[in-house]
């Protein structure tokens, strides 16, 4: 849960057991207060980390003691007047980076050291807004606005940009990563699968009728995506081919991750208060 009030921005960690709060976090002070826009939890070196993504730029806490290790703002861009500027999207990098999209279509590199964090590195390739990132252990995924994909490759204290995957307009909104497969949702309601290895469109599929949201997959190639169309989506991502389709009445669906590895997911919606989980057997059966 997210809470924004007249003095400071603060992020609740929200843990249900018997309808009280577990963990509440603040966020750094501000003269005016405006939304997060994303809130990640990296793990790194056995260590969770917090990221938010705020109107006024980058933070970054230890969820376990709750300390402010990092703020980093985001300067206004003088050829774009009155224009706000944001952080969105972010993940971890190996043991001892995080990496966080910006607003200019920046990717800014954050180094850990001796528990405090530092800038590293800056990533230019994108025109636009930076939507999400994601990181398989070899490679790093960005995704935009005007729904551009590029894919980088760590070499040495620097980074080689090595594909480039046009978009088309619409926002690449979320992304996951399966075997040699990136996968994008549209803000179109489309999912593209490239081969990031050779560079090439695997398959286009007309998926939701709205916005989607959310991607995630399991280490069996179990993908769900989520839309504004209130329809949670499953797919087999080895064949390519949509497996179960299901609708939420009512919820616009904002959320869907799957639960250690298994094939059980939660997922959630705008205006929410619950995380709904779905239990693997004959229909996905909600608990």
């Amino acid at each position: 849960a997210v809470v924004s009030t007249q003095s400071a921005i603060t992020a609740g960690i929200v843990a249900k057991s018997g309808g009280t709060m577990q963990k509440q976090m603040q966020g750094k002070e501000c003269s005016h207060a405006k939304p997060i826009i994303q809130a990640k939890f990296v793990a790194l070196s056995g260590n969770l980390y917090l990221i938010l993504c705020t109107f006024h730029g980058i933070q970054i806490h230890n969820a376990t003691d709750q300390r402010l290790l990092l703020f980093h703002p985001l300067p206004a861009d003088p050829s774009k007047p009155g224009e706000e500027v944001f952080a969105q999207g972010a993940s971890s990098i190996g043991n001892d980076m995080v990496a966080v999209g910006a607003s200019s279509g920046r990717i800014l590199i954050f180094k850990k050291d001796s528990g405090t964090f530092s800038w590293a590195d800056t990533l230019q390739g994108h025109s636009n807004p930076i939507c999400d990132i994601q990181y398989n252990g070899k490679r790093l995924f960005t995704s935009d606005d005007n729904g551009c994909v590029l894919v980088w490759s760590q070499n040495g204290d620097s980074w080689d940009l090595l594909k480039t995957f046009e978009g088309a307009g619409s926002p690449c909104s979320t992304m996951c990563v399966y075997k040699d497969y990136i996968v994008g949702g549209y803000g179109s309601g489309h999912i593209r699968i490239f081969n990031h290895q050779e560079g090439s469109l695997v398959a286009e599929i007309t998926a939701h009728a709205r916005w989607i949201n959310a991607l995630d997959v399991n280490p069996s190639g179990l993908m769900a995506s989520v839309s504004e169309d209130t329809v949670v989506n499953l797919w087999d991502l080895n064949e390519i081919c949509l497996q179960h389709t299901f609708s939420i009445p009512n919820v616009q669906l904002c959320g869907v991750q799957f639960l250690q590895g298994s094939n059980d997911f939660a997922v959630t919606g705008y205006d929410m208060k619950d995380i709904l989980i779905f239990k693997e057997n004959a229909n996905f059966k909600k608990l």
